[in-house]
């Protein structure tokens, strides 16, 4: 019941997740990310960067990163969360890219650019991945981030 809470049903929750996740991993091809712009992007990035998803977090199957094979920075994060982490009243689910950038003032006033999720909100911001930007204007920040993330 997600009305129970305390120490031991936390732990007892933490321990049921652990085992849907183990079976999800053993027993399913999953597709984290299905949206169609999602899937576009990557497809540029991996051409262009030659760079895959890694899935670091075992809690955290819904989320992958894009690193240089160099310096191993990170230069985006993916992620599938609730809208309202970025937008509050906002429901459902969201692709999103968090990404490096040196304007981030001026590119929260645009529409799909928001403060970054899960990261420091002064050098990075979230982009909602659902067509309100481009896929020209997202692989742009894509590669300002890449350039940004890139020096050792």
């Amino acid at each position: 019941m997600e009305s129970m809470r305390g120490s031991f049903v936390g732990n007892v929750r933490e321990a049921c997740l652990e085992i849907l996740y183990q079976i999800r991993k053993a027993c399913f091809d999953v597709q984290d990310f299905i949206c169609h712009q999602t899937k576009r992007i990557m497809t540029q990035v991996q051409e262009k960067y030659g760079n895959q998803l890694e899935y670091l977090w075992e809690k955290s199957p819904d989320t992958a990163v894009l690193r240089h094979e160099g310096n191993q920075k990170w230069y985006a994060v993916l992620m599938k969360i609730s809208c309202n982490k970025l937008e509050k009243g906002r429901e459902g689910q969201v692709e999103a890219v968090n990404l490096k950038h040196d304007q981030v003032a001026n590119l929260l006033s645009q529409k799909g650019i928001y403060p970054a999720f899960h990261m420091s909100k002064r050098y990075w911001i979230s982009v909602s991945l659902d067509d309100t930007l481009s896929d020209e204007e997202v692989l742009e920040l894509i590669e300002k981030s890449w350039n940004l993330t890139s020096k050792k």
